[in-house]
């Protein structure tokens, strides 16, 4: 082939230049641009999960100890102190999720027991604090022998 050189089917790489110039280079740092904005709001939006689901357990707790101090109250045997303390013992409990709980007790006309819970949600999110309440109401159980 005497003096000629011979040439290879891929063509040579060119030096990529110094500098952001060209398609390639402007995504440069983009994947740290964007997990800077994503997991903040990925983050807000778990702790506002977290925020609805200590809620809805403290709803939940709440109408357990209006249902339970109710029923205590009503009871033979029972009356409105031990409704009191059988509601307050349930919204104070370990594991209720209910701050500044307050249990009130009224006798309505006609031997009717009224009870109400009510409080506050255990808050993790800074600022956001949910209330909950609940109430139960039912006729007094009394023995009557007859007469």
């Amino acid at each position: 082939m005497g003096g000629r050189l011979a040439r290879s089917a891929r063509p040579i790489p060119r030096p990529r230049p110094v500098g952001r110039t060209g398609p390639q280079s402007s995504d440069d740092g983009s994947s740290i641009v964007e997990a800077v904005v994503v997991v903040p709001v990925l983050m807000i939006l778990l702790l506002v999960a977290v925020q609805f689901a200590l809620w809805m357990h403290a709803s939940q707790v709440v109408q357990l100890a209006a249902s339970e101090g109710d029923r205590t109250a009503r009871s033979a045997g029972g009356g409105p102190a031990a409704g009191l303390v059988a509601a307050r013992s349930v919204a104070t409990g370990p594991g209720s999720d209910v701050t500044n709980a307050t249990v009130s007790f009224t006798m309505l006309a006609g031997d009717a027991a009224w009870l109400q819970v009510s409080g506050r949600a255990t808050s993790v999110v800074p600022g956001l604090s949910f209330a909950v309440s609940a109430s139960a109401v039912g006729p007094v159980q009394e023995f009557r022998g007859s007469e």
